[in-house]
């Protein structure tokens, strides 16, 4: 047996482990708080498949999924997600950087054929994305603005969307309808921002997945901080939202978006 295939036969265990405790993520969890057991141990494996084989695409998208979830919903503080999202940023770039010079660094259309050519590349960049939202979220976006990651996020979002619009029930489209709608505008820093892409943005993503929750939100959440006269519609997509029932596979995201839909909803009611 060659060399490769001792890795491959290394990493695949590592990476069914990982995704048994993954699917169990939500067990035991408090409501919006998930348990940080079996994500723990999700973790625990897809960093020892990253680590038996550094090139592997489907571990590395796993471990910035996982960490993600673990920064977000398990109840960590600002202070304790922030090493969580430091090591998803590196992660992501270091996975990203890796695939585009293994290809040879084509652009254009050869790059996105090329990269089609790669069927674990689209969760890569989406998770990259998103790894790279979330730790420009946690530094401010003003902060974050300044120091590229806007950029990087729109990068990372407008190659999931070229590459597979319906990944993810409007993955691409999501990632950057909420970065046009949350990120300042800045002249020759995100100059680039438009309020109305944003909407245009989560209108296609919800299209894609009308009954995503996150596809709900943000979208009211657009019309309601940019779009005041949509106020009505927006009033009807929080309350889609807030009535949702969680899906099993997503039960604790779907609690957290669900309240925050009730929260704004609840503003909304009173004036706020």
């Amino acid at each position: 047996m060659n060399a490769l295939l001792l890795v491959a036969a290394a990493v695949a265990p590592l990476l069914a482990e990982g995704d048994v405790h993954y699917a169990r993520r939500a067990e035991g969890a408090a409501g919006t708080v998930a348990r940080p057991a079996e994500i723990d141990q999700a973790l625990t494996a897809y960093r020892a498949a990253l680590a038996a084989d550094p090139s592997s695409l489907a571990a590395r998208w796993r471990l910035l999924r996982a960490l993600y979830f673990r920064a977000s919903y398990c109840g960590a503080t600002p202070e304790q997600a922030r090493p969580l999202r430091e090591e998803a940023r590196r992660a992501a770039d270091d996975g990203v950087d890796g695939l585009e010079k293994a290809l040879g660094a084509p652009r254009g259309a050869a790059r996105l054929a090329a990269l089609k050519g790669q069927p674990e590349a689209v969760p890569l960049y989406f998770w990259s994305a998103v790894s790279w939202g979330e730790w420009a979220l946690g530094r401010g976006t003003w902060a974050a603005a300044r120091s590229g990651a806007a950029g990087k996020v729109r990068d990372l979002g407008q190659t999931v969307l070229d590459l597979d619009p319906a990944f993810e029930q409007g993955g691409g489209d999501r990632i950057l309808g909420r970065l046009h709608a949350q990120s300042p505008h800045i002249i020759l820093v995100t100059g680039w921002v438009s309020r109305e892409k944003a909407v245009a943005h989560l209108e296609h993503a919800l299209a894609l997945g009308p009954q995503n929750t996150v596809n709900q939100l943000f979208l009211a959440e657009a019309l309601l901080d940019h779009f005041p006269k949509r106020s009505e519609e927006a009033r009807q997509l929080l309350e889609q939202c807030a009535a949702a029932v969680p899906r099993a596979e997503f039960l604790v995201e779907d609690r957290v978006f669900i309240g925050q839909a009730q929260a704004r909803l609840q503003a909304l009611n009173q004036g706020r």
